[in-house]
């Protein structure tokens, strides 16, 4: 349970260096922000430093920000839950079990996955940055222990983008297939070169938004893929 809790500071200023360039951004309520920026200087497909301090604050966070070019690469938006893990999110009781009682290092692979990843991604150039995007149902606060079981078991760089619960400007709780569409159209969108495979599970609406943007973006949604989570055969679906 202790990897729920989370000590934030609200409506905080944030300040962001990046290749001699400064931007500042307000957080908000829960700690959260993000940036909207444009450099001055061409940027190079690749990794960048990213420096990131609180206002009047000295100490200072540095991290990686993937720049993708216009070049014509593959990449994956895939589900977390019951797709990369074993989580039983049909069954509310396990699913807390599996949550809240077991760390990162105790939950299960879902196996095969990371090798399809892994083949899909040699697809791309070998200096290329990661195009994985890890798009999850799940609240911000479970950031570490899933970040913990990605690390842990070895894979490729990625986004992950998670489900802000509550406070301000919050995703939609129950609704899904909104939430999902929304996030995947901004991907599309800011990436408007890129091939996507996309991978789910039958246990909430994945097949649903996946076979949605297959319709609206036929050449640009190459394959889509969903495990069955009481069987766990993983179809593939390249039709609309």
């Amino acid at each position: 349970v202790r990897q729920l809790e989370s000590n934030e500071i609200s409506d905080a200023k944030i300040i962001a260096s990046i290749q001699g360039e400064t931007f500042s951004v307000q957080g908000d309520d829960e700690g959260y922000f993000e940036f909207n920026i444009t450099l001055d200087k061409a940027v190079k497909a690749g990794y960048i430093d990213v420096g990131l301090t609180i206002e009047n604050n000295a100490y200072v966070h540095h991290t990686l920000a993937t720049i993708i070019g216009d070049q014509k690469l593959v990449g994956i938006i895939s589900d977390f839950d019951d797709t990369l893990i074993i989580s039983e999110v049909t069954d509310k009781m396990e699913l807390a079990k599996n949550t809240l009682f077991k760390n990162y290092k105790q939950r299960v692979l879902v196996p095969g996955m990371l090798e399809r990843f892994r083949k899909i991604l040699s697809k791309n150039p070998n200096d290329t940055p990661s195009t994985l995007f890890i798009l999850s149902g799940s609240p911000q606060q479970l950031f570490t222990p899933i970040e913990g079981f990605l690390d842990f078991h070895h894979f490729p760089k990625h986004t992950l983008i998670l489900k802000k619960a509550h406070g301000d400007n919050k995703d939609p709780l129950t609704d899904q297939f909104a939430y999902k569409t929304e996030k995947i159209e901004r991907l599309i969108r800011l990436y408007p070169h890129m091939r996507w495979f996309m991978f789910g599970d039958s246990g909430e609406k994945d097949r649903e938004v996946y076979r949605h943007f297959k319709e609206k973006y036929p050449h640009k949604v190459m394959n889509y893929y969903i495990r069955d989570v009481v069987s766990g055969e993983i179809k593939e679906y390249n039709k609309i």
